[in-house]
């Protein structure tokens, strides 16, 4: 079945309907969720191994933050009887989504999966809404591990430095982390505002007790007050 952004793009607007009550409407491949102002764009999925994944670029676009959409690529991995794009396209709604409702959708179910808090450098406050956590446990993941990763996830850790001496805008910033542990090392991407800032938070999560093999992504969207 070739599947192309049009035809993702309908699909996820079904699932928002469907699933979730959202007045959604596709326009090309653009998903709108009617007077939230929260727009979704699809782009062609990549279908991989033979078809057995697939990664379809998603973007979310706001007028608080202008023209810009903030980009991700979800990652699907299809069964017997389910296509990878559904699997990417639903993942992304309950894990990626929900940050996005927490500020413009509130109340919602989808909202209701993501915290909030208050970070502040002194001068500024930002309601930071985050979570939840896509946790890929290849072996040893424990308890401890999937606490500590809920009380602080690496994104939320980046969210912390972010206040300690940068130069914020003063518009929502959304960022997210992929951090994995392998038999091959370590590896953590940091993608912020749409780019690539892994050099500088390589770090964020060295405070996470890894006694295996996994990976955890998780977002964030800073909103100022």
């Amino acid at each position: 079945m070739d599947i192309t952004a049009e035809t993702a793009a309908d699909l996820l607007a079904r699932l928002c309907a469907e699933g979730h009550g959202l007045p959604a409407r596709r326009d090309g491949t653009v998903v709108d969720l009617g007077g939230s102002g929260l727009r979704i764009a699809v782009d062609a999925p990549d279908l991989q191994d033979n078809g057995l994944v697939a990664q379809v670029p998603i973007g979310v676009g706001h007028p608080r933050w202008g023209e810009v959409f903030a980009w991700d690529q979800a990652v699907g991995i299809g069964g017997q009887d389910r296509h990878p794009v559904a699997d990417a396209l639903d993942g992304w709604m309950h894990n990626v989504l929900p940050v996005f409702a927490a500020m413009a959708l509130p109340g919602g179910d989808l909202a209701e999966r993501a915290w909030t808090t208050q970070v502040s450098d002194g001068t500024r406050v930002m309601d930071v809404h985050y979570g939840p956590l896509s946790v890929r446990n290849f072996g040893g993941l424990d308890e401890e591990f999937h606490r500590a990763v809920a009380d602080r996830p690496p994104t939320m850790a980046v969210v912390e430095e972010l206040f300690t001496g940068y130069a914020l805008p003063d518009r929502p910033i959304w960022l997210y982390t992929f951090c994995a542990r392998t038999p091959s090392g370590p590896m953590t991407e940091v993608t912020l505002l749409n780019g690539d800032a892994g050099e500088s938070f390589g770090h964020i999560a060295d405070h996470l007790p890894w006694r295996g093999h996994g990976s955890v992504k998780s977002w964030a969207l800073a909103v100022p007050r």
